[in-house]
Formats: C-alpha cells, sequence, structure tokens
C-alpha cells in the first residue's frame, strides 16, 4: 500500500529564504537585531511556514507548491527592496494608506528612484536565489504525523503572542502594533513581513488607544507679569459633561486638563501687522549663503531665527507640515492625513483665527493638485481664496519652463493680490520650484550655474542645481521687499518662512557639513531635521532663540505674535518663545533641550554637560508626547474641532488683561528699609 504523504516539511523551502530576508533587511536598514526581536521573527516566520505549509499539503502537484512559493518570495524580496529605497527617498516608511501620494511622485521619477537604490538594497533578492537553489538540490522528506504541522503552527504563534507584549506601557510591541501607531518599531521589532500583514489589517482595524491624563509637570510659569490669559470654560464643561461620545469626552478631558499658556514678552510684538507664511519646498540651511541668496541671508541674520527647530519628515511630508503648520496636529502615520480629512473644518486653525480679527485670507501655489487636495483643504481651515498654477497661468505673461515653475514668478502674482487686498492681509504661499530632482537638468536647475560656479566650484552638480532654485527663490524674496517697502508696508509685514522637509536625494552627511558654519550643533541621525525658522519685520532687531521646536509649535508661536483670539490648550504644540517644548519626530522619538529618546530602544541620551530637572522627567515626557500622538488621532477621528466651533473658533471667550504691577508697600515697610 502507497504510504500518503502527511507531514510536509517542504515549509523549510520557504522558512529559510523568509528568514535570510529578515536578517538581511535587519542588518541593512537597523545595522543589528537583538535576541528578542530575532525570536519574534522566528515565531512569526515558523507561524507562517507551517501555515502554508499545511495549505499546500494538499497540492499533489510539485509544481503547483513550487510556484506558489515563489511567488510568495518574488513578492516578499521586492517589497522589502521597494521598502529600503522608499525610507532612503522619502524619509519614511510607506504602507498602503500613503503609498498612493509617493507612487504618483515616484512614478514620475521610477528610473531615478531605482537608481537610488544603495547596493546592499540588492541583498534582498538573494533569498529569492536561495530559495529557488534549495528546490533544485535539497529534497526535504515530507512525511510524517499529520498532526505536527497543526501542533507546530498553533505552538509557534502561541509562543509569539506573549513575546509581543515586550516593553513598557505605551511602547510595548504589543501596543504599537494593535494601534499602528509606528511604523519604525513594528518593523523594527516584529519584521518587514509582519509589518506588512500589520499595513494590510490596519487599512481595516486599528485597537483603540488609551490618553493617560497626567500631571502636567510644574506649576505654570508667569512669563509676563503684567498680562494674563483667561478663559471662561462654562459653555465647554457644560458641552462635556453632556457628550455621550466616549470619544469626544475623552478629547474634552484631556483638553480641559491643560493648563492655560501665560503671555510672554513677545505677546502682541506683531499686532494687527500683515502676514506672509511662506513653505518653502525643500528648503535647507544649505540655501542660505551670504553670496547666492543675500535676501534669504540678510532675512535669517536680521530677522527672528530658530537654532533648534525641527522639521520631522511625515509620511506624507509635504501635505502633512503644511497642515500641522495650520493646525498644530500631529498626522496620522498610515494614511495621507490632509487627503483624508479634506474639507473637514477645522475652525482653530491658523488662517481662521486671522479671518476672526479680521484679515483678508488668501494662498498660492505654483503647482495644481496632482498631489494634495487643497482646493478642499486651504477653505476648510479658514482661507478665503486659493490660487494654483492653473489661476496663475491665466496671465498670458507667465513662462512655462522644464520642471518645477518658477517661485519668483509666485511671488511676483502674489505681490498683485496683496496690491489687490483691502485692509490687512495673511498671504500664504507654498513654493515648488527647490523641488527634485537635482541631478537632472532643468531650467531653474541650470540657469544660474556659472554664478554658483564661481563661488563654490568645488560642489556636486545636484548641490549646484539644488543651489540654482535657491537663487530663484531668493529673487522673489527680493521683488516681495522691494514691493512692501515701496507700498509703504514693509515695517508693519511680518514674514515666516519655513520647509516642508529636508532636500531628497542627498547626501546629508555632506549636506550637514556644508551648513556648519551657520548651524556647527547639526549633526547625528536628527540633525537632518534641524531646519531654519525666520521671522522676519524690518523693523523689528535681530534675535537668535535658542529654545528647541518643530513645525508643531508654529500656530500657538505666531498666534501669540500677533495677540489673536485663540485657546493654547486647543494646540498640540506649544509657543516657542516660552521654552521646555519638546520635539516629536514622526517615529516616535523626541528631543528637548535637555537630550533625545529613541522611542525603538526606549532610551534617554542626555546632552554633554545636561541634567534632567526631575527623576521622573523622562517617563512623564513620554507619556505626554504619547497622548500628544493619541489625541491627535482621536481628534480627527471625531471631526472634533467642527463639533466644537462654539470653544475653538471663539469671539470673547479668550481674554488678555493688562495689569499694571506696582509694589506694594505700607509705612512700616518703608521705615524697615531707611533702618537697614
Amino acid at each position: 500500500m502507497k504510504k500518503k504523504t502527511r507531514f510536509d516539511i517542504r515549509f523549510l523551502y520557504l522558512f529559510i529564504p523568509m528568514l535570510l530576508l529578515e536578517l538581511i533587511f535587519h542588518f541593512v536598514q537597523f545595522h543589528t537585531i537583538d535576541i528578542f526581536t530575532f525570536i519574534r521573527i522566528f515565531l512569526f516566520i515558523s507561524f507562517k511556514s507551517f501555515l502554508i505549509s499545511i495549505i499546500c499539503t494538499r497540492f499533489k502537484n510539485e509544481k503547483v507548491y513550487y510556484i506558489c512559493g515563489l511567488v510568495i518570495m518574488i513578492w516578499f524580496c521586492f517589497y522589502s527592496f521597494v521598502e529600503l529605497i522608499f525610507k532612503n527617498f522619502m524619509g519614511d516608511f510607506y504602507s498602503f494608506g500613503t503609498v498612493s501620494d509617493g507612487a504618483t511622485r515616484i512614478a514620475q521619477y521610477a528610473l531615478i528612484f531605482l537608481s537610488n537604490a544603495k547596493l546592499p538594497y540588492y541583498l534582498c533578492f538573494l533569498p529569492l536565489i536561495v530559495y529557488i537553489l534549495l528546490h533544485k538540490f535539497v529534497k526535504f522528506n515530507s512525511h510524517g504525523p499529520i498532526q505536527l504541522p497543526l501542533i507546530f503552527c498553533i505552538l509557534s504563534f502561541l509562543l509569539l503572542v506573549p513575546c509581543m507584549d515586550l516593553g513598557s506601557g505605551v511602547n510595548s510591541i504589543l501596543n504599537v502594533y494593535g494601534t499602528f501607531s509606528n511604523k519604525t518599531i513594528i518593523i523594527d521589532k516584529c519584521g518587514i513581513q509582519h509589518f506588512f500583514f500589520r499595513d494590510l489589517t490596519a487599512l481595516v482595524y486599528k485597537a483603540p488607544d488609551k490618553v493617560t491624563i497626567v500631571d502636567n509637570g510644574p506649576d505654570e510659569v508667569i512669563y509676563n507679569e503684567k498680562m494674563m490669559r483667561t478663559i471662561d470654560d462654562t459653555s465647554w464643561k457644560s458641552i462635556a459633561q453632556s457628550e455621550e461620545n466616549s470619544n469626544m469626552q475623552t478629547i474634552d478631558n484631556y483638553l480641559l486638563s491643560k493648563s492655560v499658556t501665560q503671555p510672554n514678552e513677545k505677546t502682541g510684538a506683531f499686532e494687527d501687522y500683515n502676514f506672509i507664511y511662506f513653505m518653502v519646498e525643500a528648503m535647507d540651511y544649505l540655501a542660505i549663503d551670504k553670496d547666492l541668496t543675500p535676501t534669504l541671508y540678510k532675512m535669517y541674520t536680521e530677522g527672528y531665527s530658530f537654532y533648534n527647530h525641527y522639521t520631522p519628515l511625515y509620511s506624507c511630508a509635504t501635505g502633512e507640515s503644511e497642515l500641522v503648520s495650520y493646525l498644530s496636529i500631529f498626522p496620522y502615520v498610515n494614511v495621507c492625513t490632509p487627503n483624508y480629512i479634506a474639507g473637514i473644518k477645522y475652525y482653530e486653525a491658523l488662517p481662521f483665527l486671522f479671518k476672526d480679527k479680521g484679515y483678508n485670507t488668501f494662498a498660492l501655489h505654483n503647482w495644481r493638485d496632482e498631489f494634495y487636495e487643497r482646493k478642499l483643504i486651504l477653505p476648510a481651515v479658514g482661507f478665503d481664496a486659493y490660487y494654483d498654477i492653473d489661476d496663475i497661468w491665466t496671465d498670458t505673461s507667465i513662462q512655462h519652463t522644464n520642471g518645477w515653475q518658477a517661485d519668483s514668478m509666485l511671488i511676483d502674482q502674489a505681490i498683485k493680490h496683496i496690491e489687490e487686498s483691502n485692509g490687512k492681509f495673511f498671504c500664504n504661499i507654498i513654493t515648488s520650484v527647490m523641488h527634485f530632482p537635482y541631478e537632472e537638468s532643468s531650467y531653474w536647475g541650470d540657469y544660474y550655474l556659472d554664478q554658483i560656479n564661481e563661488v563654490h566650484p568645488e560642489w556636486q552638480i545636484d548641490y549646484k542645481r539644488y543651489m540654482s532654485k535657491c537663487m530663484d527663490f531668493d529673487q522673489g524674496l527680493k521683488n516681495l521687499l522691494d514691493y512692501l517697502e515701496s507700498s509703504g508696508q514693509l515695517d508693519n509685514t511680518v514674514l515666516c518662512i519655513y520647509p516642508d522637509h529636508r532636500p531628497y536625494w542627498m547626501d546629508y552627511d555632506t549636506v550637514m557639513e556644508y551648513t556648519r558654519w551657520i548651524n556647527p550643533d547639526r549633526v547625528g541621525e536628527n540633525g537632518i531635521y534641524r531646519s531654519p525658522l525666520i521671522i522676519y519685520n524690518a523693523a523689528s532687531e535681530p534675535e537668535v532663540n535658542y529654545n528647541y521646536c518643530s513645525t508643531l509649535d508654529h500656530v500657538p508661536t505666531i498666534a501669540n505674535l500677533f495677540n489673536l483670539n485663540y485657546d493654547p490648550r486647543l494646540y498640540m504644540g506649544s509657543d516657542a518663545f516660552n521654552g521646555n517644548n519638546v520635539v516629536i519626530l514622526s517615529n516616535g522619538n523626541w528631543i528637548c533641550e535637555y537630550g533625545e529618546y529613541d522611542a525603538t530602544a526606549e532610551k534617554f541620551t542626555p546632552y554633554a554637560g545636561k541634567s534632567l530637572p526631575d527623576e521622573n522627567y523622562v517617563t512623564w515626557t513620554n507619556t505626554s508626547v504619547q497622548n500628544t500622538i493619541k489625541i491627535s488621532y482621536l481628534i480627527m477621528d471625531e471631526d472634533y474641532f467642527e463639533k466644537r466651533r462654539t470653544i475653538c473658533y471663539p469671539k470673547n471667550s479668550v481674554i488678555i488683561i493688562r495689569e499694571e504691577v506696582t509694589p506694594e508697600t505700607n509705612e512700616e515697610e518703608d521705615e524697615d528699609q531707611e533702618s537697614i
């Protein structure tokens, strides 16, 4: 009687190359692997291989089994390869919720995208070769008790579950995995193949994340003894008490528990001034050059510059940096946030705050809605008008160029709208000319090469083309300042300039080395996120701010400078002039004046010569950071600020009380002083 095939240990054909792929990916991306991560990956690969083995046992045809395994290996090898390129290319791992935006951009530069692959990335295809060779030269025994595959499959799964519950609190692998709150931690601690399956399921399900309301830390600091901010919460508390939605209650309780940030010496410094807000595509310190971009250099050195400002690289980089700069909210990690919430009203947004104070609000961009739904997004955050490249091109004098369109042209168009503006204005300018690629020839990438060769002949061509694009932006700035001066508006207009993200496709060690003259502390892995923030007013004295801050802090900082009616508790960031801010990066790491926290390793590294103010500082700050992220998600999930319009878009609820502080004296004190 012919013996039946019972236990198919052909799972080793998949297990060996899959495990090899995980090890290759980890050492290429993370350069190391800890023992618990290896155990988790080993158990998951075992579980998956046994499961496939059970299914494939039903295939009597050896070719069907081989082809099924081959397809699986081709997919995961290619998937891992692309993830490595995407991380190097865009600064973050892609997920199925955000890949559509990135894929659109990558499709335009497919060859350059592939050329961006470093040589070690191709090792991801080695396991595919191993799979083929194993089938060709190794014959595994395929007989045994039928119960063994199922037993081993269940055993692997049962052992895997407790290995997921490591870490502390919010950073436990099980919590991060369930809530899908940090892609880097999931990939680092669970493996790239495990991430693939969790990414798919995250499109449908994410576990609810609990928000732990903790003490606000130190007592509220009084920054200005002559001013006080008070807010009447009576209406808000009444709404919160009658709220039946548990998520809305959580948000209410969390925001109400926060301290009301008090005014400081900068409160109202630019009250009733005009405001021009620049989000500059891929601007880096490299763009600030005394000889080649003199206007930008002048604004940086003669305005307010923020030495420790960071621009985190979010999953949907440009669109999410822009959204954060309006809302001061932490974006999702697994969807393109601006497109996901497009059209939903956010009445606490910066443009609405200006609009509430009588400003005309309008925005311009020299491209169209190819990547982000700005025609839906910008009106929902408070802009009265938005002009994209199609609106601008109605001017027949505008020249179409090869590559991204000129920022100088965009700024000239903004000047026309400023001229037509009646009264105070908030003009938002979203640039594009400094966009990659830099290795390819383009109109503006080549326009100023002769001048650059005279100043930096030693630079590589991609750095020169980047600088050529920066020079076009600088020319636009010069045109703008000349117009403001000639129209008598220069002294009562404030310009704020910040980047959406770092310039892609450049060697960042070289970029940081070239910019040490302006920021010598720009070093290390997080140094690439340190970026310029300039607030310029021609009539103000220059000032360097050394407080740590990021894009998340723009709204409360600007709202305070212009003395807008706002409740600082509604924002996830804080006024950069107050200090004690924490910079939250997209991977959950955070940076403060005392040092840096690695969320993956759950380790805080203090800066040289710095000591923590309190033994509980790291624990408290880490909880606060996680709450910032969780509450941000809940706010967007619930359309919170549209439902709470009455408390976030106030007319009279925020009051600045000016009090003259005079020393209290009496005759006895005077006599004591005289006796002394």
